[in-house]
């Protein structure tokens, strides 16, 4: 009984830690993104009065820079709201301040994106020298208060060979919907409400922990579930054996793009 009680606890403490999140991407336009805001590399900082502006709609000029792999690179998405025509450009040089400047750099228009995460892989870039400074420009369309309006955001690189590339990638695509609890005719111990925090701005970066704490968090109501229907079919002499750990269907496979595959 004892170690069934462990793992019940165990279970009930995953799902009470990312119960208050929200579906990931949500909750921070008009806080600290727009509609959309690139996860990686991260882009420069964002403002509710310069976002709609060309070239890269923020009033700073490039503050970081993330090394970016001459092949085998991609561009990871945090998705605040639903948007359209979302094109990727990139300059090179230190700081373009010109729409002139961008040159087309994942082929492919993306026609419409939902709330939630998406990774694009980008083309190998050619006849560019390594350590060559870049910035990635995204322009899409979305609806802010009743009218649809072009949005921008940059990201600032560093171009580097493939073995000189040591992060890795962000890469998975998800949607917010997919994040939403299953449902369960068993009793569910809800945790208590938390109070709201006194600053709701995250990072673009930090945004990736709300989606692996949200798959968490569906897995583990899954197993309590789970849980509870193997101990009503056992009989009492097997209540002491191990749980039954089932695989279930969660949300969508995270693809993570290490540095050895773009070797």
């Amino acid at each position: 009984m004892l170690r069934n009680a462990l793992y019940l606890a165990a279970a009930v403490s995953a799902i009470a830690a990312p119960a208050a999140a929200q579906a990931h991407g949500e909750g921070e336009q008009g806080a600290s993104m727009g509609p959309v805001a690139f996860l990686w590399p991260a882009d420069r900082p964002w403002s509710a009065s310069e976002d709609n502006k060309a070239p890269c709609g923020s009033a700073s000029g490039p503050t970081t820079r993330a090394d970016f792999p001459l092949v085998g690179g991609a561009v990871a998405l945090s998705i605040a709201d639903d948007a359209w025509n979302v094109v990727f450009r990139i300059a090179y040089g230190n700081n373009p301040t010109t729409q002139s400047a961008f040159n087309t750099f994942v082929p492919a228009r993306v026609d419409a994106i939902e709330p939630g995460h998406q990774c694009y892989k980008a083309p190998t870039i050619a006849n560019v020298a390594e350590g060559t400074n870049a910035t990635i420009q995204m322009e899409y369309w979305s609806n802010d208060s009743g009218k649809d309006e072009s949005f921008f955001a940059c990201a600032d690189i560093t171009l580097v060979g493939a073995t000189a590339f040591a992060d890795t990638i962000p890469c998975f695509n998800v949607t917010a919907s997919e994040f939403e609890a299953p449902q369960s005719t068993e009793t569910v111990i809800q945790a208590a409400p938390e109070q709201p925090a006194s600053d709701n701005g995250l990072s673009t970066g930090a945004k990736a922990g709300i989606a692996v704490g949200s798959i968490l968090g569906a897995s583990a109501i899954i197993g309590v579930a789970v849980f509870f229907a193997f101990r009503k079919r056992s009989k009492p002499a097997d209540s002491e054996s191990t749980p039954y750990m089932s695989q279930t269907k969660g949300a969508q496979s995270v693809e993570s793009v290490p540095a050895a595959a773009r070797q």
